[in-house]
């Protein structure tokens, strides 16, 4: 039975992990044809269409809710992923090279690469098993989150208040895009995936303190198992 699982979670994994991988390689491709600049409808739908899929699913559909909890399990994997969040720095730098606005890319670029350098230290965190550690992982995720929407929402104010030679347009554009385009999405779902796994696994352990196992139960009360 433990062979057939470990299996059938490896090829789970699998799965999504192609899924992902076509996901980026249809960003790419969008990216380097110029469609996000050609078709901004298009851009948008590409950064949260993903995120409204995602949460839709998780809030609306009990199936969907067990497949990605038997997908991730411990959520220190998902946390430590996050360290490919450091390339956001890309943003500060055009900030501060003129290519994008300073507005948008000073906090966007410097915060994406602190929640990517403090990655694996609120993984670690939430592997500790303490209290401490657990509310640090939960910060961690509610700061990254933050990050993102301080990043969609200063990526909006630049877009209609930036005017002359420095404005928005490069984020549309190679290599820029894939940051909105693939990174905030991604960035997003795996938040949402580990705060919502932490509470599924704290509601579940608080269940299993308060009604004891079935054995110990029959144990103390001198009942054949």
């Amino acid at each position: 039975m433990t062979i057939a699982f470990q299996s059938t979670n490896r090829t789970k994994i699998i799965l999504v992990a192609y899924m992902v991988l076509i996901w980026f390689v249809l960003v790419l491709a969008a990216s380097l044809l110029g469609t996000f600049a050609q078709y901004p409808l298009v851009f948008y739908l590409a950064v949260g269409g993903p995120i409204i899929l995602f949460v839709g699913g998780y809030l609306l559909s009990s199936a969907f809710r067990r497949f990605v909890r038997s997908l991730i399990g411990d959520p220190w994997v998902i946390t430590a992923l996050q360290t490919y969040r450091v390339l956001g720095v890309s943003m500060a730098i055009g900030a501060l090279r003129n290519i994008l606005p300073a507005v948008f890319g000073l906090p966007a670029g410097f915060g994406d690469f602190f929640i990517g350098m403090t990655a694996l230290l609120a993984a670690a965190s939430w592997s500790s098993g303490t209290r401490l550690g657990k509310a640090v992982f939960v910060l961690w995720n509610v700061l990254g989150i933050l990050d993102l929407l301080i990043a969609v929402s200063t990526g909006v104010l630049a877009g209609f208040t930036s005017s002359g030679a420095v404005t928005m347009a490069p984020m549309r554009l190679y290599p820029f895009s894939l940051v909105p385009a693939f990174g905030v999405p991604l960035a997003f779902i795996l938040h949402v995936t580990g705060l919502a796994q932490f509470w599924y696994l704290s509601r579940k352990l608080s269940v299993y303190h308060e009604s004891p196992p079935l054995q110990q139960h029959r144990a103390t009360s001198g009942r054949p198992a």
